[in-house]
């Protein structure tokens, strides 16, 4: 770009940032509709942090310590939580714009540059986790931060700067410090990156570009380590490998192979690969055709990490096509690969369309039909409709979902030498933890201290008001954490998945358990040491 066109550009750039502020400063606070358990899942992780407690040093957890930080910082300073979650998203489209002001700078003219930052910096700030449900969320929120930082390595490792505005050191800094923070918020990204990264600036001779990189994004880690200490990395992959063990969820979607090759997906693969095909044949555009060759499988692999599946690097590549840097070799065949770049735009282009205008959606919905999830943080609220009711599930027989109880439901599963009904939750979770928290803060037993649960996940804590199980986790995939420091065993009649409860309880030795309480909820026991 030239000096006027940079001029517009930032202008924009700057006012686009306003427009979202002046977004989040409308509403006050999150109204979400869906994935109410991850929104749980996500107050869990904060507020443990807020607590004073480290990620994977002391409770258990795959997601990265940075998915969760900015916000636990932002409410130790005095903001709501729901406030605290908006104007992380906020912090981190501002946190990315000085590294994106330079790739657009350096490679593209003036639309494809506005368009660029359109798509990146849409996606920290959405409020849907993706696909086209249009029900408001921040479910997930750290696949949409992992994707706008891997988007900031796609043009730079695949096009050089263009002539005369080359900056090793700048491109360093916009490939090296992106790369450590996605091991800091989700350390797939990084791992399914990290090839194309490398192969790709050694073969295009741009070493000195990695190797700066490399310096920048291992002297972030090496400032965890001095903050955290070695253990921490240990902490870290122990919780990454229990997912990659867990009979739970060891991946969130369809199999890798549907990933590439089913319908819903074969076209952007197709895409892919035509574009590596077409800029190998263009003089000049070799190493790029071969650099995407190898971004590919990652991009796939992190499309099958992610719930959902979306294929969300298509935008970025299409844009980055669309507004290819550098001289025309080969017009027609570049021509064509433009075009090639634009049907990307149009694949992915619902999914972007919703990530882009969900804060708009946020802003100006009506607040009537909302209500307050947790006690103490009046500006986290969910439709009153999640929390009309619950209902419950028994696969055994079929049956149609009915309003909770456990009265009349077949005796299934047995532990202690008693059967557990199979009961399961399909809906009305939040009132199904505010109806046991209540009966929690009732129990002589436990005194005002969390047991350890055989479920899903166990955030009683939080409506309760009492201290979190130490060694706990905000959301169960593998093994006991926490058991070793639990008083009490709280096995539910209903739980959000019965394959978990089964596994927990298949780890614990009934001979050491002792039954103090039972009521048509749960069944607690306590634990001999």
């Amino acid at each position: 770009m030239n000096r006027t066109d940079t001029g517009r550009f930032l202008a924009l750039l700057i006012g686009y940032l306003g427009v979202q502020a002046l977004l989040i400063g409308l509403r006050g606070g999150v109204y979400f509709g869906y994935h109410e358990a991850d929104m749980i899942h996500l107050a869990s992780l904060t507020m443990l942090e807020v607590e004073g407690q480290v990620a994977h040093l002391d409770f258990s957890t795959p997601i990265g310590e940075w998915s969760f930080s900015p916000i636990s910082y932002l409410v130790r300073a005095g903001m709501g939580l729901g406030q605290a979650m908006l104007w992380s998203q906020w912090a981190v489209a501002l946190l990315i714009a000085p590294a994106l002001a330079w790739i657009c700078w350096s490679r593209f003219t003036f639309w494809p540059s506005v368009a660029v930052a359109l798509v990146v910096l849409s996606l920290p700030l959405a409020l849907v986790y993706g696909t086209t449900e249009i029900f408001l969320s921040l479910s997930m929120h750290y696949n949409r931060w992992a994707w706008a930082l891997a988007f900031l390595t796609v043009p730079v490792v695949l096009f050089p700067p263009v002539q005369g505005r080359a900056g090793d050191w700048a491109d360093a800094a916009v490939l090296g410090l992106p790369m450590a923070m996605l091991v800091m918020i989700k350390l797939t990204y990084a791992v399914a990156l990290a090839p194309a990264c490398i192969l790709g600036l050694l073969l295009s001779g741009r070493a000195r570009v990695l190797l700066r990189a490399l310096i920048l994004a291992l002297a972030v880690l090496a400032g965890i380590t001095l903050v955290h200490g070695p253990g921490y990395w240990v902490a870290y992959v122990e919780d990454l490998l229990g997912v990659m063990e867990s009979e739970v969820r060891s991946h969130p979607g369809p199999s890798f192979a549907r990933i590439l090759l089913s319908p819903a997906y074969t076209l952007g693969t197709l895409a892919g690969l035509a574009a590596v095909f077409l800029l190998r044949a263009i003089p000049g555009r070799g190493t790029s055709g071969l650099t995407l060759l190898i971004f590919l499988p990652g991009f796939a692999y992190i499309a099958y990490q992610n719930y959902g599946n979306d294929p969300l690097w298509l935008a970025m590549l299409g844009i980055t096509l669309l507004g290819l840097p550098g001289p025309e070799a080969d017009p027609d065949r570049e021509r064509i690969l433009r075009s090639l770049g634009a049907a990307m735009l149009v694949l992915i282009g619902p999914v972007m369309l919703n990530l882009g205008y969900s804060p708009i959606r946020h802003a100006l919905q009506p607040e009537a039909p909302y209500e307050q999830v947790l006690p103490g943080h009046p500006d986290f609220q969910v439709l009153s409709r999640r929390m009309a009711g619950t209902s419950v599930a028994r696969a055994w027989e079929g049956s149609p979902s009915q309003s909770v109880t456990t009265q009349n439901l077949t005796l299934l599963e047995e532990f202690d030498g008693k059967p557990l009904p199979d009961c399961a939750l399909e809906t009305g979770l939040l009132p199904y933890f505010q109806v046991m928290s209540a009966r929690m803060a009732q129990s002589e037993a436990l005194a005002g201290r969390m047991p350890f649960v055989a479920d899903s996940f166990s955030p009683h804590w939080l409506f309760l008001g009492w201290a979190p199980l130490p060694g706990g986790t905000p959301w169960y995939y593998s093994g006991l954490p926490g058991y070793e420091n639990a008083q009490h065993l709280l096995v539910p009649h209903c739980v959000t998945n019965t394959k978990v409860r089964t596994i927990v309880l298949g780890q614990v030795d009934p001979e050491t358990l002792n039954l103090v309480e039972e009521n048509e909820l749960y069944r607690l026991y306590e634990i001999k040491r």
